[in-house]
């Protein structure tokens, strides 16, 4: 008869036993160009998140200079641009103290400059905005990663900035519209409010300036492109820290801020 013996069991091994892989879900492809852009107007978190997987920028720029060169060629064959740059003389009290000192040789001089500068800068527009949003960019980074933890990389940033800026091309095709479609191009104030899209439209720009510049500010085009800032960085930070509204509200007061710069500048120099 066999009787069971006692088994001392195994030393316990001095190496920790693997930990089985945890299942994660399939990540699906990430969304094409196309997709990205069309969700910036009717999914703009599905675009901010997806610039996590890949931070390409130069699409919505591109587009977006597309749009503001047609622009510009149309103003420049529309509008006077020596009309055009009278009409910037008449808004600044400045200007026109320069221009009584000059004789009228030189007044007439000036103001041929003035008119081809202006027509370099209607065509210069996109290399414009590619140094703002670069500038914009970097800001809005710091101000993210600095008060939030945000992580998000500069090239996510400038991202979320020319995403965040193609609603702006509606805003073209409306003023090119209004070029084409108008009697008189040169009544339609492409400096200032060239469509009622804020209540400043509504007021004298020679009146109170500081309340012309708060009502230009409440404009439909920059509050859009306030509140897609905020969903942008909200999405793109690489631990979402920052929630969607405390994003969108951080933009706002930036945007705040600079309203009320741009009117001490105004009524400094007015």
């Amino acid at each position: 008869m066999n009787f069971p013996t006692s088994q001392t069991p195994p030393p316990p091994s001095p190496y920790p036993s693997p930990v089985p892989p945890i299942a994660t879900e399939p990540v699906g492809p990430g969304l094409s160009e196309a997709q990205r852009l069309i969700n910036v107007f009717i999914a703009p978190s599905k675009t901010f998140t997806d610039l996590k997987r890949d931070a390409s920028w130069w699409v919505p720029w591109l587009i977006s200079a597309v749009f503001a060169l047609i622009f510009a060629v149309v103003a420049v064959q529309k509008v006077d641009m020596r009309q055009f740059a009278q009409q910037q003389i008449d808004k600044s009290p400045m200007a026109q103290r320069q221009l009584e000192r000059l004789t009228p040789e030189q007044r007439e001089q000036n103001l041929k400059i003035r008119a081809i500068a202006t027509k370099v800068t209607f065509y210069a527009f996109p290399v414009v905005a590619l140094i703002i949003g670069v500038i914009l960019a970097a800001i809005l980074m710091a101000v993210f990663n600095f008060l939030f933890g945000a992580e998000v990389t500069f090239s996510r940033a400038m991202a979320v900035v020319f995403y965040a800026g193609i609603p702006g091309i509606i805003k073209s095709v409306l003023l090119v519209v209004s070029l084409l479609a108008s009697a008189d191009p040169s009544t339609i104030d492409l400096s200032g409010n060239p469509m009622p899209t804020n209540p400043g439209f509504f007021f004298d720009p020679q009146g109170n300036k500081a309340i012309y510049a708060l009502a230009s500010s409440m404009d439909i085009f920059a509050i859009w492109y306030v509140v897609l800032l905020g969903l942008g960085f909200s999405a793109a930070s690489a631990n979402r820290k920052p929630n969607s509204s405390t994003g969108v509200t951080t933009v706002f007061v930036a945007y705040g801020i600079l309203v009320l710069i741009g009117i001490g500048f105004k009524l400094a120099f007015s």
